[in-house]
């Protein structure tokens, strides 16, 4: 991997816009008149040579997700919308980002579900324009993505690259104590330009690319919040770019809490002019998300064969279209269904009355707070899916 080298940095004029008289002495004295800022690699010019038992492994990870990815696309029922759901609240856990499974579905109905469940549907919403997205990446999409991403929380500069510094970990007011900078906002459009250059070559393997679009992305850190969310998406919109994935969206971001240490550690290696931790990193969040999604895949299958055997009606009525987008949204109200189906109020309130009888839904929320319907199993493969314990057994 002779590409690569530890980025170099510059030394930048501080300008503290923070009333420092608050801090103590020795607090103050660590606030310096200059401070050290990243300049990150080039990437779109570098090749990573793999060790040859990766390189294997790889390839046939590949082609299990390839197969794997066949099949659900494959079933009448939308089996990838629950992926991409558990996918965008394991990604927010990593930011410490967290809420029931039944929170987030609820908040896609319900402007005053928790704040957090808001949020990670948010990243439901941003992880969507990702995958389904036709063109390859670009910087509108990706600016796209990141105002999609941070409309829930109002932020004013959802979709717009960063005008000042940032830094990770340390002090709030300075950077003097951080643990990386990422480079100056001048140098932003340099770098995202030359990211998107390196995603749209064709000769590299889709998983190497992905990791290292990932870590450059984080290493450039474009935006003042929502950096890592908005770059874990890019993995998604990668492997879909280069056909690893045409359909589904795997929890990668639940096999990368599964070591989040780890994690953290193969990014600092990157900017150290090492590629290959963060290759292995994702190798191995995708093959035990892999494991998980077939799981959870088995799970659903189950459920539905359990509504089939249920429900004694005609295959041209409405409960089982109902029924698949129970599966989409495992909360949902009169409202969402009378518009899914296009159909009336009284007859989405119907269709909900006999799944309540089939046993299939359960009514919860109140009066005051509005009234929803809830399919307690589809909501537990969710939970499932995101537990920590079941990941490490895996």
């Amino acid at each position: 991997m002779t590409d690569w080298a530890a980025i170099k940095y510059e030394t930048l004029k501080w300008d503290s816009v923070v009333d420092l008289q608050h801090l103590s002495r020795s607090s103050r004295k660590k606030i310096l008149p200059t401070y050290e800022s990243a300049l990150p690699n080039t990437v779109s010019d570098k090749n990573v040579s793999l060790p040859a038992e990766l390189d294997v492994a790889i390839s046939d990870l590949m082609l299990n997700l390839a197969r794997f990815d066949l099949i659900q696309s494959q079933k009448d029922f939308s089996f990838p919308a629950i992926l991409l759901r558990s996918e965008s609240a394991a990604s927010s856990q990593i930011e410490n980002l967290t809420s029931s499974s039944r929170n987030i579905a609820l908040a896609e109905l319900n402007p005053k579900a928790p704040h957090n469940a808001q949020l990670i549907a948010g990243n439901i919403s941003a992880m969507r324009i990702a995958i389904e997205t036709p063109e390859r990446l670009s910087i509108p999409t990706i600016l796209k993505i990141h105002e999609v991403l941070m409309a829930p929380s109002l932020d004013s500069l959802a979709g717009v690259f960063r005008d000042q510094a940032v830094w990770i970990g340390g002090q709030i007011y300075s950077p003097h104590d951080a643990i990386f900078v990422p480079p100056h906002h001048s140098h932003i459009e340099f770098y995202m330009k030359d990211l998107v250059a390196y995603a749209n070559r064709i000769d590299v393997n889709p998983l190497v690319k992905a990791a290292i679009i990932h870590a450059q992305f984080e290493t450039i850190h474009p935006f003042v919040d929502g950096n890592g969310r908005t770059g874990r998406s890019l993995i998604h919109k990668s492997l879909k770019d280069d056909g690893a994935l045409q359909t589904i969206a795997l929890p990668l971001s639940a096999g990368l809490l599964n070591s989040t240490n780890e994690y953290m550690n193969s990014l600092i290696s990157f900017q150290k002019g090492n590629p290959l931790p963060i290759i292995q990193q994702l190798f191995k969040a995708l093959e035990l998300s892999l494991l998980v999604a077939e799981k959870a895949s088995r799970g659903i299958s189950l459920i539905i064969e359990k509504w089939e055997d249920a429900i004694k009606e005609k295959k041209t009525s409405a409960i089982w279209q109902f029924l698949h987008y129970l599966i989409e949204q495992p909360v949902v109200n009169s409202a969402y269904i009378s518009d899914k189906l296009e159909i009336s109020i009284r007859g989405a309130n119907k269709l909900i009355a006999r799944a309540i009888d089939y046993g299939i839904l359960k009514r919860t929320g109140s009066e005051r707070r509005g009234i929803f319907y809830q399919s307690d199993e589809i909501i537990s493969v969710l939970d499932e899916i995101s537990d920590l314990s079941i990941l490490r057994r895996n």
